[in-house]
């Protein structure tokens, strides 16, 4: 074998190279293994982390009806709510505006809980039934102002003996109206009125005056001062008027149909002229029976005969079917113009009787 021939060493189990030069040998690729794990390890820092956990789609009988329960259980309104009371005011106020002033009455009475409410709330739900039911007639029948509202000066002008001795005529006229308490109620001309129309008015023979009248008409008195102090009582005055103002209509409708039937019509060349129907005249203010049954005054918007005569006895309530004073109607704007609003005009009253009655050292 020569000095320039090439030749391999052949390595058996029996003869391994030492171990310095086993690691010398495969140092270089263990370098670069490393280095290529960091430089993975650094690119993998340098990308955020997606988080691609998911929930695990349950599927069994136990799953659904627990779904099902909850889904229920959303959809329930939870509420501290155990009665209507508890209800918001002004929710509450809106449920007893739909109410009968005598609704109201007999509710009072169901137990205290309901009576202190109505009791402590009583101008608010008046005022709201009102507005919704008697909205024409609180203008047509305003309600007397008691003497301790009235200012000191006009109070001497009220008292003082000229103006009562003017007042004879309304104090004395009527027998079927108890006569104010000049001490109590305002005697300016506008609230007398309002007394005296506020007033039922039984029949009684004249020149006489039987002990039920004089106790009938302390009832009446009374029913008139609680209305001076209870906006319900007030309330519930208009509930009767009303119903009396409905009956009466119906009634003289219902008679005159009766009397047609009963009296035959004379013979004409027109078959429609001759049937009873087509001779009677249609419901003051054109009442149907909606707005009997409705029980709410806007049937008296309609056009209608003015109230300007005073009714002084329960006989003219027939011929007059509707007592509705204090207003008057504009041909040209074809609707009821309402007199001053109240009390303005109690107020101008006392202007004027302050200005003539008042003594001069008050």
């Amino acid at each position: 074998m020569g000095a320039d021939d090439d030749f391999t060493i052949i390595w058996t189990k029996q003869t391994q190279p030492p171990v310095g030069m086993q690691n010398s040998c495969t140092a270089l690729p263990q370098q670069q293994q490393r280095a290529k794990k960091t430089a993975r390890r650094k690119g993998c820092q340098d990308v955020p982390l997606i988080d691609t956990t998911a929930k695990l789609a349950l599927r069994s009988k136990k799953t659904e009806r627990l779904r099902h329960r909850q889904q229920k259980e959303s959809k329930e309104v939870k509420s501290e709510i155990k009665c209507f009371l508890d209800l918001p005011f002004e929710l509450l106020t809106e449920v007893f505006s739909f109410f009968l002033p005598s609704e109201i009455f007999a509710l009072r009475r169901l137990n205290q809980f309901i009576r202190r409410f109505i009791d402590d709330n009583e101008h608010a739900i008046a005022s709201r039934i009102i507005q919704r039911r008697y909205w024409v007639l609180v203008q047509c029948f305003p309600l007397p102002i008691p003497l301790s509202a009235v200012p000191l000066a006009s109070q001497h002008a009220l008292m003082s003996e000229p103006w009562q001795d003017l007042l004879k005529i309304h104090r004395n006229g009527y027998q079927h109206i108890q006569l104010i308490n000049p001490r109590v109620v305002c005697m300016c001309m506008t609230c007398v009125l309002a007394w005296n129309n506020l007033n039922p008015l039984p029949t009684i023979p004249c020149g006489r005056m039987p002990r039920w009248n004089t106790k009938l008409l302390e009832m009446h008195a009374s029913i008139v001062r609680a209305a001076m102090k209870s906006h319900l009582c007030y309330a519930r005055i208009l509930q009767t008027h009303l119903h009396s103002i409905t009956r009466t209509i119906v009634w003289n409708s219902e008679w005159q149909r009766s009397k047609r039937v009963e009296t035959p019509l004379h013979k004409t060349s027109s078959s429609s002229s001759s049937s009873p129907a087509a001779a009677l005249k249609p419901r003051l203010y054109h009442l149907s029976d909606n707005d009997v049954a409705g029980e709410t005054d806007e049937f008296l918007e309609r056009y209608g005969p003015p109230s300007y005569q005073p009714i002084y006895m329960r006989d003219n309530y027939y011929t007059e079917e509707a007592f509705v004073p204090n207003r008057k109607w504009d041909k040209e704007g074809k609707s009821w113009k309402y007199y001053s609003k109240w009390p303005t005009p109690h107020q101008n009253d006392l202007v004027w009787l302050t200005a003539r009655f008042a003594p001069p050292t008050v």
